[in-house]
């Protein structure tokens, strides 16, 4: 994805339309290829759809973004029966 806009990610998040059994899925987003959040990526447990309720939260270390800079999507880690349609959301506020 190339970001439009200079601007700061606020969230990120991610879905999937149906669940993975066993484990956790683990996503990763890469700004300008270094990931954005070096401690807790963003984490799908299992039976769930949504990173919304995962015991650990996502968290964020790099936040700013400028327009031209390319995020990229990294999956780490799928469940032993992986989930099916993910969805990867970021939210950045223009400024």
């Amino acid at each position: 994805i190339e970001v439009q806009y200079t601007g700061t990610i606020v969230w990120v998040g991610a879905y999937v339309d149906t669940a993975g059994t066993t484990g956790t899925c683990t996503i990763d987003i890469h700004l300008n290829g270094t990931t954005i959040m070096t401690t807790n990526k963003i984490t799908i447990d299992s039976t769930e759809i949504s990173s919304r309720t995962a015991a650990t939260a996502a968290v964020l270390t790099t936040t700013a973004v400028t327009a031209g800079d390319l995020l990229t999507i990294d999956i780490d880690a799928i469940h032993t029966t992986p989930a099916k349609g993910l969805h990867v959301v970021i939210g950045i506020r223009y400024t």
